[in-house]
């Protein structure tokens, strides 16, 4: 008995190691320092030397293609000088964080000012504004639209946090004519202790959405997922070792959704804490790893995806050095 049990452990670390060998990495060669990369309708576009391409994979060959980029769209009055707009496609036509405010000096996103209020118009041009007390703020730059619960309808996700108590997840939704915070997950315990959103998706093949997160992306790099249940956000999942933001920067988007191991189920890519590795991790049928994937430099910008015939995407990411490489599958 023993001895089989230990073919079936060695069996399974040796086909753990052949699925993690098909994913690589390729370096993509860039005129200039890459500084950023960013999501645009869907497609990869990088900053190298102040310029910016759009990153293209034919075969085995990945290339950057000077783009005449489009200007960044004009921010509504009153909004987070370096927030963005999110766009909707259902009820929620658009939503942004707005009322600045310098009363919370964490500045864990670049500077120390961050948003006291979140406003919501709606398809007819309507808005509404959901306030915080003095108490808190909204410490993140652009807010997240998802039907939660299959309704039609989106709800809001954003980043609240309390000057004494830290970070939480915030689900904001209508509820009798009036968009207020519905839902949050409990305080981070202390002030400057921040919570990092990295992807919203049905991660576990259960036909529902999820929420992940990472907690204190910088210092624990604890990656949650949280399940919307009977209008509430319930904790399903935890794994150690991640991390989507450096201190300091407005990248928070260092992670990227996707079906990464063909299963038909949505997976995440992510750095390791110390962002020396990139993580493809699925969480179905349990949180395990589909890549564990060493880099050349640590991954400091924002992740972009770039479609592949015939398999998955691969996941671009600038690091320390100022190099690009993209993480893809054999």
């Amino acid at each position: 008995m023993r001895r089989a049990v230990l073919v079936c452990i060695a069996l399974s670390a040796s086909l753990a190691t052949s699925h993690a060998a098909e994913w690589r990495v390729q370096q993509v060669n860039s005129p200039a320092r890459v500084t950023a990369i960013e999501t645009v309708d869907g497609k990869t576009q990088v900053d190298a030397g102040g310029l910016w391409y759009a990153l293209a994979i034919d075969g085995k060959r990945a290339q950057l293609d000077y783009i005449d980029r489009v200007p960044k769209p004009k921010l509504p009055g009153g909004a987070l000088p370096d927030g963005r707009v999110a766009i909707g496609t259902r009820d929620i036509a658009r939503a942004w964080l707005a009322e600045p405010t310098a009363r919370y000096d964490h500045g864990i996103l670049g500077d120390k000012i961050e948003a006291g209020s979140l406003v919501i118009e709606m398809r007819d041009g309507k808005r509404q504004a959901v306030r915080l007390k003095d108490d808190a703020v909204f410490e993140d730059l652009q807010p997240r639209l998802a039907d939660l619960d299959g309704s039609g309808h989106d709800s809001i996700i954003v980043v609240k946090s309390s000057l004494k108590r830290g970070s939480s997840l915030a689900v904001i939704a209508e509820r009798k004519g009036k968009y207020e915070i519905v839902a949050e997950t409990p305080p981070l315990g202390g002030p400057h202790r921040w919570l990092n959103p990295a992807g919203i998706a049905d991660f576990n093949g259960d036909g529902k959405i999820d929420i992940a997160l990472v907690r204190q992306p910088h210092v624990v790099g604890e990656l949650e997922l949280w399940a919307w249940r009977a209008g509430d956000l319930r904790k399903t999942a935890g794994i150690a070792d991640t991390a989507n933001h450096v201190a300091g920067t407005r990248a928070i988007n260092m992670s990227a959704t996707a079906d990464f191991d063909g299963n038909g189920i949505a997976d995440l890519a992510i750095p390791s804490l110390d962002r020396s590795r990139l993580r493809l991790i699925s969480f179905a049928p349990t949180a395990h790893d589909i890549a564990n994937v060493a880099l050349p430099q640590k991954a400091v910008t924002n992740f972009g995806l770039v479609e592949i015939e015939g398999g998955p995407p691969a996941v671009a990411v600038g690091l320390a050095d100022g190099s690009l490489v993209i993480v893809r599958r054999d």
